[in-house]
């Protein structure tokens, strides 16, 4: 029988042991790696600024009686988002995160079935840019392509979007990461 060989180092046998746990582990995540299961980009993105006074008369308006301000933006986004994985997707929400120049984020559903026809009814100026909506709900095939249109409504005057910093749209799915969407600043 052979003998224990006690002139050995303790310290290579740890370090060759690490390395052959990384190795098979290493190994095991890039054989099982399939990359990420959906793609999508922003294909465009408008944003319509409204803005509003109103005042019912003399002490019945805003402070001291002058009128009340109402600043809002709209803005319609033109998305593209493809299936990559060999499993459906299933398509829950939708939502975008606006980033303001003083760092805080806003975020906004985007409209979904009557309201988002209700936003050509109560805008008609944007009926020129109605195009299908974004689905919720659906279930994407492996392979599948969709293209929609999403509206969101941030309460904001157009040089706080002008000045903002980022805005992402987050497309929601069920059993999986969310896919996030960056548009650039200069997009207005």
């Amino acid at each position: 029988m052979g003998e224990y060989d006690k002139t050995g180092n303790p310290l290579l046998s740890v370090l060759v042991a690490i390395v052959v746990v990384v190795a098979v582990i290493g190994g095991y995540v890039w054989a099982t790696y399939t990359g990420p299961v959906h793609t999508g980009q922003v294909l465009s993105v408008s944003a319509h600024p409204i803005h509003r006074e109103l005042s019912t008369g003399g002490g019945l308006g805003g402070l001291n009686g002058g009128p009340n301000v109402y600043d809002e933006v709209i803005v319609i986004a033109n998305v593209r988002i493809k299936s990559t994985t060999k499993l459906p997707l299933f398509l829950q929400d939708e939502w975008a995160d606006l980033t303001l120049a003083n760092g805080d984020v806003q975020q906004s559903l985007a409209a979904s079935g009557e309201d988002y026809k209700k936003v050509f009814i109560a805008y008609p100026e944007l009926a020129a840019e109605k195009q299908t909506p974004m689905p919720r709900g659906i279930t994407m095939t492996p392979g599948q392509v969709v293209d929609g249109q999403l509206i969101f409504h941030f309460p904001i005057s157009k040089q706080d979007w002008d000045a903002r910093k980022a805005f992402d749209i987050t497309i929601g799915f069920i059993n999986q990461k969310s896919l996030v969407l960056h548009t650039m600043a200069e997009s207005r």
